[in-house]
């Protein structure tokens, strides 16, 4: 598994230092305010250890639970889990919080479904779930920036 590529990658420039982007991203409480998509996990990460990670739903507008083995962890850097899905796939999901060299954060989530071979179904879920990401990056770019204005270029 550790040699499987994403399928695909979204990624944003946020106009604040990676430590305040992972800042807001471990603060579940406050997620459910801002995020589409990810709303936390049962307990702390750590690499090597099973974490249910909670999602929301919107769908069903309700939170669905994905419990995985954590394969990545480096505080203030990035984290991500791997495991089943269902139709036969797992996924390797990863959320990266890189310097930018001009200053601020480039925020990737990278992911894909492994396993069964690709059909229109995988392609279609893979579609829904790239534009989940991208829509999730928007909202934690506005919601770190909201938090740290001074971080911003010209302030």
């Amino acid at each position: 598994m550790a040699d499987e590529k994403p399928h695909f990658t979204a990624e944003i420039h946020i106009e604040a230092e990676p430590d305040a982007v992972w800042d807001v991203l471990m603060d579940y409480e406050a997620l459910p305010e801002w995020s589409n998509a990810f709303q936390g996990t049962d307990k702390p990460m750590k690499e090597g250890e099973v974490s249910t990670a909670y999602f929301f739903n919107p769908a069903t507008h309700q939170t669905i639970e994905f419990t995985h083995p954590v394969h990545v962890y480096e505080p203030k850097r990035r984290f991500g889990w791997s495991g089943k899905l269902g139709g036969g796939h797992h996924d390797r999901h990863i959320y990266e919080m890189l310097p930018h060299p001009e200053g601020g954060t480039i925020f990737r989530q990278s992911d894909g479904l492994y396993g069964k071979p690709s059909s229109i179904m995988t392609r279609m879920m893979e579609h829904s779930i790239d534009h989940t990401y991208k829509s999730f990056n928007k909202r934690l770019k506005a919601r770190v920036e909201s938090l740290y204005p001074k971080a911003r270029k010209g302030e």
